[in-house]
């Protein structure tokens, strides 16, 4: 069912006016893209129709996420009906102004919340949440919208973290994956009913300047590297079609070539597309929703091949108000922002019979590097066990010659343990104790020190250097052993050198824009549970707020006069200061205060109970 509401409702729950006329109703979403409602509503003697205005909302029921609200932006009026088209309730924020954003090797979630923090006007109800902790980076630099920001290609918040959104009402989340593999299987035999084959060579892209801008630790100032990379088949093509990447996470020009050179290699944007569109009429109870990755089988073009759903059509009406889906879509990647274009197909864009050549020559490729693997690890295994026998023959070496040492220059050590055989001052275990490790330092020798005197390392050492830079918060450290491993029960010395790096912090102000302002308690709670929360008791509008450490909090305002606010903020070496928009309570607790004031038609604020 579907329910008309007023412009401003905010509570889901509320059902609203039944629109039980209403004769069509789809939803059309693309992942990281458009989320559109279209109804169609009979002209009728109820006059339900009049009721629909612009920017009014509708109730609709989605796949998966439950009821959302879609806010009215054209309702077209023809001779016996109105062709609505609503767009999801999240697009009221995505013309905000947001001011120019700085993440550096963070989280999803951390970046979300900058992207809150630097609107130009608050964002007070909508929600950003992901659950991608991967750190990346991102940097704008002039004022650009929300939409641009966070969705719109590959240099946005979505694109960057290469997430899947997830839009929820008034929450908008950016998921890893938002789907799941179900087994599901579409095939000739089964599902699929058509098939059309198209080639396009117009997106070919075979020149790629690529770039990184970056601070390097220490530097005041950004470094900015750009390389231009071609394609192996820029012969093939009668033109030259450019494109600009840049990744801002890489610092180096053999890693940045390496990185633009993988669009050809891995991804193929020098090579035209030869697509397969094809049509499923029934999923024989199979479940697909979007974001699920399927199997798409065509026996008679030889193709087999896994697809992600990245676009869906629904019926709202359908199954008695429960709703169907009417088309999926399928593809390999999904991409940010974007308008969604009419889609009626269910699955479009599977490799044709070349790709799956591919496939089966890559398949083949891989079995013949691991075979390779194979042989070479046999002709290594040899070797190291050659090894381990020859340093075997070595250890029993240099034990025999420290032995001889030993009885030519230590013979009162020699001469005590034999006394105290003949006197029985030690038992029988305490003296294998001790020839035991006289027989364990000589192994150990043999093992630390090989025929040429250049020391020797097992597989046990550590790869790379010794310099290890350890993260504050960090639980432990490992610690390789450079022979076969620690004993129980044996004592060991390790030593090592650090140089600790003062964590940063900052004094933080905060300011509280409201006149009067009748004092408050702000509670700083971080983010990274090893940092200390923080307390500060507000009687005037601006307060410091001393050493607050580097990283993300969640600030919550609490006072006897004002509504308890929350927001996320960020403390670095650039946000030092804190702005809150504190509401009055609906009603407050006066606490014996003495007030002076006068009477007014218009008041801000109504006293009751007390002496006059």
């Amino acid at each position: 069912m579907l329910y008309l509401l007023e412009s401003d409702t905010r509570n889901v729950k509320w059902n609203g006016i039944p629109l039980h006329e209403a004769t069509s109703a789809v939803i059309k979403e693309q992942m990281n893209g458009d989320f559109i409602l279209t109804v169609r509503y009979p002209i009728t003697d109820s006059e339900i129709y009049q009721l629909f205005r612009e920017d009014m909302l509708i109730k609709a029921p989605a796949p998966v996420i439950g009821p959302q609200l879609f806010r009215i932006k054209k309702p077209v009026e023809n001779d016996d009906h109105l062709e609505i088209t609503a767009y999801h309730i999240t697009d009221d924020v995505m013309q905000r102004s947001i001011n120019p954003l700085s993440v550096n090797k963070q989280s999803c979630w951390q970046a979300l919340s900058q992207l809150v923090q630097v609107a130009k006007s608050p964002i007070n109800d909508f929600s950003f949440t992901s659950d991608i902790t991967d750190r990346r980076t991102i940097n704008t630099k002039e004022v650009e919208t929300l939409y641009s920001v966070l969705m719109d290609g590959a240099h946005s918040i979505v694109g960057t973290w290469e997430g899947e959104m997830v839009r929820d009402n008034f929450t908008i989340s950016i998921k890893r994956n938002r789907g799941e593999d179900r087994g599901v299987i579409i095939s000739t035999h089964k599902n699929l009913k058509s098939y059309q084959r198209t080639k396009n060579s117009q997106n070919v892209v075979t020149r790629i300047h690529a770039k990184s801008t970056f601070k390097a630790e220490g530097a005041k100032e950004d470094t900015t590297i750009a390389i231009t990379v071609d394609s192996p088949l820029i012969g093939d093509y009668p033109y030259i079609n450019e494109r600009s990447y840049s990744n801002n996470n890489i610092q180096t020009v053999e890693e940045l070539t390496k990185w633009a050179s993988a669009k050809f290699t891995n991804e193929h944007i020098d090579k035209a597309t030869d697509a397969i569109k094809i049509e499923a009429y029934e999923l024989d109870g199979q479940t697909v929703h979007m974001g699920d990755t399927v199997n798409l089988k065509s026996y008679k073009h030889n193709v087999d091949v896994y697809k992600k759903a990245i676009a869906y059509e629904y019926d709202c009406l359908a199954n008695n108000g429960q709703g169907a889906y009417l088309t999926i879509t399928f593809d390999d990647k999904v991409k940010s922002g974007g308008n969604g274009g009419g889609v009626s197909a269910v699955a479009n864009a599977i490799l044709d019979k070349q790709e799956t050549q591919f496939d089966i020559m890559l398949e083949r490729a891989i079995a013949n590097a691991d075979r390779a693997f194979d042989a070479e690890f046999a002709k290594r295994e040899k070797a190291i066990t050659d090894a381990i026998e020859q340093y075997k023959a070595k250890a029993e070496e240099m034990g025999a010659k420290i032995h001889e040492e030993m009885e030519k220059e230590r013979p009162e050590f020699v001469k005590r343990i034999r006394e105290e055989l003949m006197s029985g001052a030690d038992s029988i275990a305490e003296l294998s104790k001790k020839l035991e490790q006289v027989s364990e330092t000589a192994r150990v020798n043999a093992s630390l020190i090989g025929g040429d005197g250049n020391t020797q390392y097992n597989k046990n050492r550590l790869n790379g250097g010794t310099a290890k830079k350890i993260s504050y918060g960090t639980d432990f450290v490992e610690v390789g052993h450079n022979g076969e491993g620690f004993e129980l029960g044996k004592s060991y010395v390790i030593s090592w050198s650090a140089t600790c790096t003062p964590y940063g912090k900052t004094d933080v102000t905060v300011v509280a824009n409201k006149t009067p302002f009748y004092g408050g308690h702000v509670h700083l709670a971080p983010a990274n549970t090893v940092m200390p929360a923080i307390d500060k008791d507000l009687v005037q509008k601006e307060e410091q707020v001393l050493s607050v450490y580097y990283g993300a909090y969640r600030l919550t305002f609490s006072g006897d006069w004002y509504q308890n606010l929350e927001q996320s903020v960020t403390i670095d070496n650039q946000t030092r200061r804190i702005e809150l928009a504190p509401v009055y309570k609906t009603v407050a607790d006066g606490q014996n205060a003495r007030y002076e004031g006068s009477w007014s038609e218009n008041p801000t604020f109504i006293f009751d109970g007390g002496r006059t």
